[in-house]
């Protein structure tokens, strides 16, 4: 295996090690596989010669439109960046591993399937150590466990070697899915079986157990360990769309469903009571799509599935193995938003490289290529660079605010390594807030602090609430300066807007427009 060949299992040995890392949600594993996939990938691009081919362009022109989507939308600038930066990842993992030799798809897929093997005897272990399933799973959440695990199962019978290892596999990857309790793992896990199995009486008898082993975990499921959250899909699909048809053809753009979806707040009832529920995933990875990137995301995003898939027909890539892989991942995009799940995202993208590598590891051949290797090193460069900023900087960022605890010399730390961090603002204004007397110099800087924190984060309603009680202050205890008023109203203004179902802005709000003498609009509000 020379330098080059070798570049697919080192990315694949990253994704597995991010995923043995728990999903690398938290900031310090996040930091090491960050770095890891910026050198990785970079070298791996830089090294290796190929031509992208319709789909592969057709693809990057949807993340190309997640940018443009993003900045139409000036939300949230740092969870767009992060987002798109993703969905760059999971492209360059899947060009780098779909032009793999056979030889080295295998080495990839065993990697993985190992992977995946030490999850599934993870989860389990942890059931039996706790004496039942634990909603979570090994990872953050069971279904994400579920969604590497299930996509493996039609590869282990892809990769070489002995039967018997291969039966072994798939009965540990098997009770791993058991074992995190996801229901849409296990109606994915069926949907395999109706895939994999050849006509006749085996699909019948396999789909009729699996069918009622399937029924017997979701019954148990439900009358030990209820989701509320189960029903409750239905209405937040209804407020998804609802919140599409108002940002049809753009979207809300990649990572800001969370801000956009205050006007869709749910009322959801839970073990305590009630509450207003807001959206942060659209549960279904279609409707995601839909509502982050709108209708022309949907349409560009179908287009390189339609490309892709009459070039798989053609070149005999849709092998049984394959086609069950892509209906487990089509059952849990249907029932779970993915786009945001790094760990999850990049796993399917290498896995469907590598059983395209391993079913036909020829190159394409038609498309635009680097011919030269300093182009090839500088589109390498620049896919590093990318990876550093989107991944690595916000990440090293959140680890100095959290290692540190909050203060104002880790607040400007903080800042300097990342300035789209909003949360370091957040939390200066609110301690300025919270002083019994104000300076002249406390209004500046809180003035200066806040107004900032809406710069960067023009999407969040907290913010700008205050933003607008930190001008309200200044109205109540230096008097009704113009600046100081308009800024309150605007502030609120935004706040409601934004959040139009919380009462605190207009409370807030009422209390200002008393002070100022207009007992009316007071009124009005409450």
């Amino acid at each position: 295996m020379t330098i080059r060949e070798g570049s697919v299992v080192i990315v694949s040995s990253v994704v597995a090690l991010a995923a043995i890392l728990g999903g690398a949600f938290y900031p310090g594993p996040r930091v090491v596989i960050g770095v890891l996939l910026a050198a990785a990938l970079g070298w791996a691009v830089a090294v290796r010669r190929g031509q992208l081919v319709s789909e592969e362009w057709v693809a990057l022109g949807f993340v190309a439109w997640g940018v443009v989507s993003a900045a139409l939308a000036a939300a949230a600038p740092l969870a767009a960046r992060e987002a798109v930066t993703v969905w760059i990842v999971a492209w360059g993992l899947w060009i780098v591993a779909r032009r793999a030799r056979k030889s080295n798809s295998q080495a990839g897929l065993i990697i993985l399937t190992a992977t995946a093997v030490i999850l599934a005897f993870g989860v389990m272990l942890e059931a039996v150590g706790l004496r039942g399933l634990r909603v979570g799973g090994l990872l953050e959440n069971p279904n994400i466990t579920a969604s590497l695990l299930v996509v493996l199962l039609p590869a282990v019978f892809v990769i070489g070697g002995r039967q018997r290892w291969r039966f072994a596999a798939a009965a540990v990857l098997t009770l791993g899915l058991v074992f995190t309790g996801s229901r849409a793992g296990l109606l994915a896990m069926l949907a395999v079986v109706a895939v994999v199995l050849p006509r006749g009486r085996p699909k019948v008898v396999g789909l009729l157990t699996g069918g009622v082993g399937v029924m017997a975990v979701l019954v148990w499921r439900f009358v030990h360990q209820p989701d509320i959250l189960a029903w409750f899909r239905p209405a937040i699909w209804s407020a998804v769309v609802r919140l599409w048809a108002s940002h049809p053809l753009c979207g809300v753009g990649p990572g800001g469903l969370a801000d956009a979806a205050g006007p869709q707040r749910l009322l959801h009832a839970d073990h305590v009571g009630q509450r207003q529920f807001l959206i942060g995933y659209a549960e279904s990875s279609p409707l995601a799509v839909l509502v982050q990137t709108g209708l022309v995301g949907v349409l560009i995003a179908f287009v390189a599935l339609l490309i892709w898939w009459r070039r798989a027909r053609g070149d005999q890539r849709l092998s049984r193995n394959m086609t069950a892989t892509l209906v487990a991942m089509a059952v849990m995009g249907a029932f779970h938003d993915m786009l945001t799940m790094d760990v999850v995202l990049w796993w399917w993208a290498l896995g469907i490289g590598l059983l395209e590598a391993n079913s036909d590891p020829s190159t394409p051949k038609n498309g635009l290529s680097i011919s030269s290797a300093s182009g090839r090193t500088i589109v390498g460069m620049a896919l590093s660079f990318v990876v550093l900023w989107g991944v690595v900087q916000p990440t090293w960022a959140r680890w100095i605010w959290r290692s540190g605890g909050p203060d104002p010399v880790v607040a400007a730390r903080t800042m300097r390594a990342e300035p789209w961090f909003d949360v370091p603002l957040e939390w200066r204004s609110r301690e300025l807030l919270k002083q019994s007397r104000w300076s002249w110099e406390t209004v500046a800087e809180a003035t200066a602090v806040s107004g900032e924190a809406v710069r960067v984060h023009p999407g969040a309603a907290r913010l700008w609430s205050i933003r607008a009680t930190i001008h309200a202050r200044v109205v109540a205890e230096f008097g009704p300066w113009s600046d100081s008023v308009n800024g309150a109203r605007e502030g609120f203004a935004r706040a409601v807007e934004l959040e139009p179902h919380q009462p605190w802005s207009f409370l807030e709000w009422a209390r200002l427009e008393r002070n100022l003498g207009h007992t009316a609009d007071a009124v009005n509000l409450v």
